[in-house]
């Protein structure tokens, strides 16, 4: 417990001495004393008080002495061989397919829909599809005019109407 209330209270000024004289990845991960991390091309051991230590590039640009190998950046949690930048590839990567995945078996599910909606009616039709307003009354649920809009409905077509004219012929 008194560890843990006295590194509360140090700053990362307290415990650079005791990470920075550190020269290999292992031992600094390794460290009782103070947590450090290790940068691998500047090849240094340095304090990271971040409480995710891994994340602590996105809060703490200057983490490392050379700002380009931030992301590099290796910690206690995960080891040597596992960097920032290798786990957040690793948890992109995996949203992404479950993602990629969920949007396909929604497309399949819907394309199954759409085909069952258009299979079953006898030779000769059609379907197209046709905008329509809303009335004010829809089944029997009163709506506000703000929330009149528009609906799109599909409309059977017989072969046998295909010839009928668009417009009434005026006579």
């Amino acid at each position: 417990m008194d560890l843990q209330s006295s590194r509360s209270n140090e700053t990362f000024d307290d415990l650079l001495p005791i990470c920075w004289h550190i020269n290999d990845c292992w031992p600094c991960l390794r460290e009782k004393s103070a947590p450090c991390s290790w940068c691998p091309s500047s090849m240094t051991c340095i304090p990271n008080l971040s409480t995710l230590q891994i994340l602590a590039p996105i809060a703490n640009a200057d983490i490392c002495p050379l700002w380009s190998e931030r992301w590099e950046v290796r910690t206690r949690g995960l080891g040597c061989h596992v960097s920032t930048i290798t786990l957040l590839t690793c948890v992109v990567s995996v949203v992404s397919t479950f993602l990629v995945m969920g949007l396909m078996a929604l497309a399949f599910r819907v394309g199954k829909w759409v085909g069952e909606k258009w299979k079953g009616k006898e030779e000769g039709w059609w379907k197209f599809w046709r905008w329509e307003t809303w009335g004010w009354r829809r089944w029997g649920v009163w709506k506000f005019e703000w929330a009149r809009g528009w609906r799109v409905t599909l409309v059977d077509v017989r072969r046998d109407e295909e010839r009928t004219p668009l417009l009434a012929e005026e006579g």
